[in-house]
C-alpha cells in the first residue's frame, strides 16, 4: 500500500487465537488456517522474506512464554524456527519472526 509500500503481503495474528494452539504448528500451517487462499503461493511468497509484514495483536493476552532477554535463545536451536516448514511452538515461531 501507501503507507508501507515495500511489503507485498501482510499477515495478521491475534494472540487470543493463537492461545488455541496446544500442539507444535509450521508457520505455513499458521497462515493456512487464517488466510486459506494462498495455499498454491505460499512457495512464491517465501522467495521475498523482506517483503512479508508480520503483525500481532495482543501480547499481553498471549499464555505461551517469549523471552526476549533471553541471550541462550540465540545459541539453543530448539528456541528458532528458521524454516516455514518446520514444526515449532507459536511462542518459537513468533519468538523467531521478530528476531528476524
Amino acid at each position: 500500500g501507501k503507507i508501507y509500500p515495500h511489503f507485498q503481503f501482510v499477515f495478521s495474528f491475534k494472540f487470543r487465537e493463537l492461545n488455541k494452539i496446544k500442539d507444535r504448528i509450521t508457520l505455513k500451517e499458521l497462515i493456512l488456517e487464517q488466510y486459506p487462499y494462498f495455499g498454491n503461493m505460499l512457495g512464491e511468497v517465501w522467495k521475498n522474506p523482506e517483503g512479508l509484514l508480520f503483525i500481532f495483536d495482543g501480547l499481553d493476552e498471549f499464555k505461551g512464554r517469549i523471552d526476549f532477554a533471553d541471550s541462550r535463545r540465540d545459541t539453543e536451536p530448539k528456541h528458532q524456527c528458521p524454516d516455514p516448514e518446520w514444526w515449532c511452538e507459536v511462542s518459537d515461531i513468533v519468538y523467531s519472526l521478530i528476531q528476524h
